[in-house]
């Protein structure tokens, strides 16, 4: 990939993720969807650059040194195919978010679904990512067996330090709680597997009100 390509899938990766970031927070108002148009592509570069090493290793450790240079083109060009997913999802998200009543704490439910909702578009999105990186390995790697095993391994680094990345990074839908913040004065404690599982899911399927939100 030449490194015009690099430089352009980095621009796409910054204005798609922005662009949806700006939705994202809208629900809490002006303020945060401007913070959360700035987070939400820091999230992706942040998570590229810290996965960058343990991908590369693994590739070395396959026999892939091929792979292991292009490590940082191919995830660059997965996080940008996934950005440009999620702003192709803006109005979709916009449309939820203007059809919804505003942040109180009577707005409890509201805010764990829309949470949901769109870790779910994330999420769909960033496979959809993954799909391009796929192809990439399979036709870098010199056996298809390490293309199998090297896309498991980052697709498995790039969820789990996303996840936590974004967790650091919080709030980005916002709080019925909370007063808005570009990052909250917890942003180190818990974590984002440990909120959905003990904090969100409780609440929608018991009604039980929780300690704190997203």
């Amino acid at each position: 990939m030449p490194r015009a390509s690099l430089g352009r899938d980095l621009a796409l990766l910054v204005a798609g993720a922005a662009l949806y970031g700006a939705v994202l927070g809208s629900w809490s108002g002006a303020r945060l969807a401007g913070y959360a148009a700035v987070k939400l592509p820091l999230v992706l570069l942040a998570t590229c650059a810290f996965t960058l090493a343990a991908n590369a290793l693994v590739a070395t450790l396959l026999g892939e040194p091929e792979v292991a240079r292009r490590s940082l083109r191919l995830t660059v060009g997965a996080m940008a195919v996934a950005a440009l997913l999620l702003a192709s999802l803006t109005p979709v998200a916009a449309l939820f978010h203007l059809s919804l009543p505003r942040p109180s704490p009577e707005a409890r439910t509201t805010h764990n679904l829309l949470y949901l909702m769109h870790t779910g578009f994330v999420g769909g999105c960033g496979l959809a990512g993954a799909w391009r990186l796929r192809r990439a390995l399979a036709a870098a790697c010199r056996k298809p067996e390490n293309a199998r095993r090297l896309f498991a391994a980052w697709v498995i680094t790039l969820a789990l330090v996303g996840g936590e990345v974004a967790w650091v990074l919080r709030p980005f839908v916002g709080s019925v709680y909370e007063p808005v913040a570009f990052l909250r004065d917890d942003a180190l404690d818990g974590n984002v597997y440990e909120f959905v599982w003990s904090d969100v899911a409780p609440h929608l399927l018991t009604g039980r009100p929780p300690a704190e939100e997203e």
